[in-house]
This record gives structure tokens, sequence and C-alpha cells, in this order.
């Protein structure tokens, strides 16, 4: 299969309306960003939301990632655990505060006048069902 076959069997129909215009979407999120890789994420970037969905987030950011770089990316939710427990039949002794997504840069954009700042739109690669149960619980509360 080559490579262009497999990006567009991958998820065909992203475009960015999935992640702006999904219900509540606009609600602002702590977040931190790192290139995905085998190197320890020191170059850890945080920052907000500005969109987020189930299929992806945008956020404004300092680093110049490109397209198709992969991003492994932590949300916090308030009460992120107590959320998840109305999901899962299991407890912890610590109380996470913040789940994971594996993002791939669909878009980078310039702004500002010396372009220094960026908005850039992630499609989500990979997230647990459970935290995309919590995430989509969280955008209908309002």
């Amino acid at each position: 299969m080559s490579q262009d076959t497999e990006e567009s069997s991958s998820n065909p129909n992203f475009n960015e309306d999935l992640v702006k215009k999904y219900p509540r979407s606009n609600r602002r999120l702590s977040l931190a960003v790192a290139k995905y890789g085998l190197a320890p994420s020191s170059n850890e970037e945080e920052g907000q939301t500005m969109h987020i969905s189930p299929y992806g987030l945008q956020f404004r950011s300092t680093h110049p990632y490109t397209e198709g770089d992969l991003l492994k990316i932590h949300v916090v939710i308030p009460d992120y655990w107590e959320r998840k427990q109305r999901f899962v039949d299991y407890s912890r002794i610590d109380t996470p505060g913040n789940f994971k997504i594996l993002a791939k840069v669909v878009s980078s954009e310039e702004i500002g006048k010396r372009g220094k700042k960026r908005i850039i739109l992630a499609r989500t690669v990979n997230m647990d069902e459970i935290d995309e149960q919590v995430l989509k619980a969280f955008l209908q509360e309002g």
C-alpha cells in the first residue's frame, strides 16, 4: 500500500469543522504538548486549547510544528478522575488529572507580525475510548 493510499484511508473525512463545529468545542482546557518520539520530552510546551473534540484539537503554539508531525498531548480536564470513575469499575491510589492524546498535525498557520506564534490544527490518531467518553461528557455539560 503506498503512503498516499495509507494516509487517505486512515481518515479520509477529516476536516477542521469536525473540531471547530463540534458542540461546545471552544471550551478552554490546559494542555502540555511535545513531539512524539523516543527521546525524553524535554521540549514540552504548556498551553490551552482553542477548540477540542474527539476528532482533534486546535491550539496556539510557539513551537514550529510542521504538517505530519506526531504530537503527544496531555489534556487537563477539571475533576478528570471523578468523571472517569463514572465509566470504569476500578479504583486507583493516585488521582490522575489528565489524559493523553496522540495527534497528527494537519496544519500550522503563522499568526502575529513576526510569525513567532502559530495556530496548530491536529487530528486525533489515538485516544483511549474511555477518555473519549469522558471528553464527550465534559463538552456536553456546557
